[in-house]
């Protein structure tokens, strides 16, 4: 059996490989960014095959070596483990650059939004679970903001920025374990899967 464990070397890898192509293909994904669009993706309900995720956070890269595969799957399987041992970390903290932050949370927007739209749309779904969604991909999806659009709001409300992203950072670090779970209940919920 492979031993998919997510090593240092592996993010140091993933790192250079994603900058170089970066500077190519404006559609690739920085690191921080693939880390949410796969916890969007492990979290979904539609299962897909590393094939098409690899292709999209690769900007179509044919030539990407193997090495890089394996630690890109090496990053799925760490996310995986993590998110149904409900033992999911943000990979970032409060104290964690705007960039960090804004980067995982428009990956995530980006994994999860294909699932989120056919979920939204489904006329079974109770009221509280399209409110437990939305509510909870806002807080996951918070950080996508500009730094500048937050500052704003909050002069308007005359609320000390730091309290307030820290306050965002702190729920969004509680509802990310439990966000699989929730949408399994708002799948099955909606019809449109079965168990």
């Amino acid at each position: 059996m492979m031993d998919f464990s997510y090593l240092p070397n592996h993010e140091a890898l993933l790192n250079e490989y994603l900058e170089q192509r970066i500077q190519t293909n404006s559609e690739v994904f920085e690191l921080k960014a693939l880390q949410g669009f796969l916890f969007a993706t492990v979290c979904g309900p539609d299962g897909i095959e590393p094939e098409m995720w690899l292709s999209h956070v690769t900007g179509g890269d044919e030539k990407i070596s193997e090495d890089v595969v394996f630690a890109m799957l090496a990053l799925h399987h760490h996310i995986s483990e993590q998110v149904f041992s409900n033992g999911f970390v943000l990979p970032f903290d409060g104290e964690s650059s705007w960039q960090d932050k804004q980067l995982w949370s428009t990956g995530f927007l980006y994994g999860c939004q294909s699932y989120l739209n056919k979920l939204n749309e489904s006329d079974l779904l109770s009221d509280e679970l399209k409110q437990a969604l939305v509510t909870s991909t806002e807080l996951l999806g918070f950080f996508s903001l500009e730094y500048a659009q937050v500052e704003t709001y909050c002069q308007s409300i005359e609320v000390d920025i730091n309290e307030f992203t820290t306050q965002q950072y702190q729920l969004a670090a509680e509802v990310a374990p439990a966000y699989a779970e929730l949408i399994e209940q708002v799948a099955l919920g909606s019809g449109l899967y079965n168990d």
